[in-house]
This record gives C-alpha cells, structure tokens and sequence, in this order.
C-alpha cells in the first residue's frame, strides 16, 4: 500500500514509523469461527521499491520467524532467536546496514524448520497455481537511484557508489542532511557499470537473476516423512525443506 501505515496506541493515539505488519505462523491460519484470516501481510511502499525487504522480513513472520533477540511466541514454540543479535543486523532484525540485512540468520533458519516441519504449514505443500510468467527484470533497472529517493522522499540520491547497495542514502530537505534508512533496489547502478546484489555491489553477470522456474517439486506428507511427489526426495521432519 502507499497509504502511510502506523501504530495505534492505547488512546487512539498512532504512532508513525510502521512499514509492515504479518502475524508470526500465521500462513496457513484460517479462523472460520472469529472470521479472522491470518495468513496475510501487509506493506508500505510509496513507489520506490523501498518495501521490498520489509515483505521479506515480514513474509519470515509469516512462516514462524520472530525478531532477532525475541523468544518464540508460547502459541508456536520453536527456537526462537535469542541467541541471535538484533544489532546484528539480519532481514529480521531493522538493522540493515551491511549485506546481511538480505539474509536470514540462523536463528530465523531454524524457526522455519519448525514451523514448515509442523502440522500448520500443510497449505504450503499444494502445487502453486501457474500463470503467465513476468519478465525477469531487476527492480534498479527500473527506477534510478534519484528516481527511488523521490518516490521515497521527494528529493536525490546522495551518493552513487557502492554505498547504496547497503544504504541508499537520500538528501532530507527538512534537516539538509543525508538520510538513509533502506538499502538501494537490486540491480541499481552502484559505479563503474556494476550493479547492487544481495547488498554488494558487484560486476552484472548473465545469471544475475536465479532462475526456479524450472525446479517446481512438489511435496506431500507421509508418515511424518516430508515427500516430493517426482519420488526422488525425502525430507525428514527434522530436516530443511528450504
């Protein structure tokens, strides 16, 4: 959504600042009886690709992931992650000033298996529907930097080098400083034809972009056995089925 979200607090009174919000495990989750869905997620981006990994960060919500530093939630159990930092600065965390703000820590890894291991994530094993494939373009290709911190801010970029791959940093024309509070979009231009990648910037290669069209196994349930159904794999309930 563009609509610029918050939170409510007790009074009515919304505090700004929020830009997602998803219900840890709830894909999957169905109330019938309260007509409440919980496998949903919602995100703010106002144009500028600048919701890209809030989603991730909330879609880990989604499939059991707390923040870093946070116990499980007593409904779901798990791991949770309080052996991981959230200075750390991981897709869980908000943090994310280095490359590993687009990766998971092993904390949201092990939340997962539990999760997809665990008898609510069963609508995760259907086949997904095939539609009309999109083009493969990354997302930096569309949008230049300047144009990302207009949509995001209304003014330019301040830099153009391998700095925006961690922090796109944006000119604030109320304080007159640069301000970054989001990494440039993958495939954005970051200095001598290079290109940002998972938070580096590196030379564009051909397979820039993964490609998983073409590894679409299906799994089943089987005796507490996780089963593609081509037959060839089988994942055990305590093993990754990522």
């Amino acid at each position: 959504t563009k609509y610029d979200m918050c939170r409510r607090r007790k009074g009515g009174r919304c505090t700004k600042g929020t830009a997602g919000f998803a219900y840890v495990g709830g894909a999957c989750v169905v109330n019938k009886r309260l007509e409440k869905v919980n496998s949903v997620a919602i995100i703010e981006d106002t144009g500028g690709f600048s919701g890209i990994i809030v989603a991730a960060h909330e879609v880990g919500h989604l499939l059991g992931a707390v923040h870093d530093g946070s116990p499980p939630p007593t409904y779901l159990g798990g791991p949770g992650a309080e052996r991981c930092r959230w200075e750390d600065g991981y897709i869980m965390s908000d943090l994310r000033h280095t490359e590993k703000g687009f990766r998971w820590s092993p904390c949201s890894v092990s939340s997962f298996h539990h999760f997809l291991n665990g008898d609510t994530a069963t609508c995760l094993y259907n086949s997904p529907h095939e539609d009309e494939s999109l083009p493969r373009v990354l997302p930096g290709k569309l949008l230049s930097l300047d144009a990302q911190c207009r949509r995001d801010r209304g003014t330019s970029a301040c830099f153009k080098d391998e700095r925006v791959c961690a922090q796109l940093f944006c000119f604030d024309s109320g304080s007159g400083y640069c301000v970054a509070y989001r990494p440039a979009a993958e495939g954005s231009p970051c200095g001598d034809g290079q290109l940002c990648n998972s938070g580096r910037c590196q030379v564009e290669h051909e397979n820039i972009i993964p490609d998983y069209s073409q590894q679409t196994v299906s799994y089943v349930r089987r005796n507490g056995q996780t089963v593609s159904l081509d037959g060839n794999s089988t994942i055990s309930r305590k093993q990754s089925i990522l």
